[in-house]
């Protein structure tokens, strides 16, 4: 995960540079042998600096650490997901308006988790903590199950996708933004998954959440997911997207495991690289002024005429077409 974590850092750094906040960071040595080991504490330090400055902007302070473990202490005891789900919405509502508001919509096929934190306006800053938000939920309710969970799509309601930076490849799922409320859409039959965890198990995972994600593969964590964060970081960063060995070497597994991990996900590497490309362009179409050539040499195509048989294929009809639908 080295590659993606990189990007990480270089974009929360990038971030409280930005807002001329000078952090302790020299504490953290992010470049040095043990930089694997100081990115949770790393990342832990530059959101709580931003969740201050965030909260400094609402005018009320910010749920503690100790509410939030409490938050999650009540759900462990809950029998199953959904409980879970509700415990912390009812929750929520005792600490409003320092708490965000949560809620859950069901479908036959999926429901969609969502959480509305109380904002006088949108920020980068506030990009990054909501990501952060969801990036616990996730963790935390494939943990509680014992199993990961896997979003199909990610929503953002800040409106500039480019805020998010190299957080756009740590889903492992589309990131839509400029929604009504940050959340994720799931398998709606993981709603009645028994929780299989008992409360001694919590502290040492809460040790990290979420910061300890880009370590390297955890057991909440698909290795789908990975790997399209990976191509996600290296797309975000202005990289190439690196191929299966290269891939394998950052998970610290073989190409051959990597092949059969991700078939027996129903998946393939050049799937999950199919289904960045074609949401990148998706976004790049809908939301910027690059010519089609200018994409075309952004995503890695030889040319145009490369660019546009990739997208036919992938939606069925030219990307000039789609950028005027």
């Amino acid at each position: 995960m080295t590659q993606l974590r990189s990007a990480l850092q270089k974009h929360l750094i990038s971030e409280l540079e930005k807002r001329g906040v000078s952090s302790d960071l020299g504490a953290f040595d992010i470049s040095g042998p043990d930089a694997q080991g100081q990115f949770p504490k790393f990342y832990r330090a530059v959101a709580d600096k931003l969740c201050e400055l965030v909260s400094r902007d609402n005018g009320y302070p910010p749920m503690t650490k100790q509410e939030v473990d409490l938050m999650c202490r009540c759900m462990v005891t809950a029998s199953t997901l959904r409980d879970a789900i509700l415990c912390a919405k009812a929750f929520c509502v005792m600490l409003h308006p320092r708490a965000a508001s949560l809620d859950l919509c069901e479908g036959d096929d999926a429901v969609v988790f969502t959480m509305r934190p109380v904002r006088r306006e949108t920020s980068s800053a506030a990009c990054i903590l909501d990501l952060t938000g969801l990036l616990c939920f996730i963790q935390f309710f494939g943990w509680l199950i014992g199993q990961p969970l896997k979003p199909r799509e990610i929503y953002l309601t800040h409106p500039n996708r480019e805020d998010a930076g190299a957080f756009l490849g740590v889903f492992g799922a589309p990131v839509f933004v400029g929604a009504a409320a940050s959340g994720f859409a799931f398998d709606a039959a993981l709603l009645e998954r028994k929780t299989v965890r008992q409360p001694f198990e919590l502290e040492s995972f809460l040790a990290d959440l979420p910061f300890g994600f880009v370590v390297g593969p955890s057991p909440t964590t698909s290795m789908s997911q990975h790997v399209r964060a990976l191509l996600e970081g290296a797309m975000a960063s202005g990289d190439e997207l690196p191929w299966i060995p290269e891939v394998a070497r950052a998970l610290n597994i073989s190409g051959i495991t990597l092949r059969r991990r991700l078939h027996a996900e129903g998946t393939s590497y050049k799937d999950i690289r199919e289904q960045c490309l074609r949401d990148r362009a998706k976004h790049y179409l809908t939301n910027g002024s690059w010519s089609i050539d200018e994409i075309a040499g952004r995503l890695g195509f030889s040319g145009a005429a490369a660019f546009r048989r990739a997208f036919v294929g992938w939606t069925g009809e030219p990307p000039s077409r789609y950028r005027k639908r």
